[in-house]
């Protein structure tokens, strides 16, 4: 009964309730970071381009069930990220193709790779991976994405990419500090 009411009043649960209820992080940990652009707002619309980052801090217990269930699973990896793997996450890719379809459809002429307007692929990905926490040395990392509405639609847990995101959730068990670190974007 409590599940049923969890699932039909999710758009009424917080960021940090939604995540905690994703990745089954226990109440006892406790937030020590978060920072959500936009803000929710209480309506249907309103969250484009979501970027969510909230770090919680679990005990030593909590985390060692965490990080043996997540070995369990086979789904999570040890760090560092690959790189093709940050390139699909991040869509870098595929963005710089929509540009250039953007372009060819007004008639203009793509402005020069490497400009502001045109920013090169590399440039692309060193801005992405500027947005994530990839500073953990000891870690494992998960990714999910949903494809649409990354806070409530179902999500696909991602071990390998062979294609570019739309939006995605990256988890980091920091495996030194012992806390969870979560990273949400959207490209809608």
């Amino acid at each position: 009964m409590a599940v049923l009411w969890l699932c039909s009043c999710s758009r009424f649960l917080s960021d940090e309730a939604l995540l905690r209820n994703e990745y089954g992080i226990p109440v006892s940990a406790e937030c020590i970071f978060s920072k959500v652009r936009p803000e929710p707002t209480g309506e249907w619309f309103g969250r484009e381009g979501l970027r969510i980052h909230m770090v919680f801090q679990l005990n030593e217990a909590d985390f060692e069930k965490m990080v043996s269930k997540a070995r369990k699973s086979g789904t999570w990896r040890p760090m560092p990220i690959p790189r093709d793997f940050l390139m699909r996450m991040g869509g870098i890719r595929s963005s710089k193709e929509g540009l250039k379809r953007v372009y060819d459809m007004t008639g203009e002429d793509l402005p020069e790779e490497g400009s502001v307007y045109n920013p090169s692929e590399e440039q692309r990905y060193e801005r992405f991976v500027r947005t994530l926490p990839l500073d953990v040395a000891h870690g494992l990392y998960q990714c999910r994405s949903a494809g649409n509405d990354i806070m409530h639609a179902r999500k696909t847990v991602h071990v390998e990419l062979d294609r570019d995101l739309n939006d995605f959730m990256l988890a980091i068990l920091d495996l030194d500090k012992e806390r969870i670190v979560i990273k949400v974007g959207t490209k809608y």
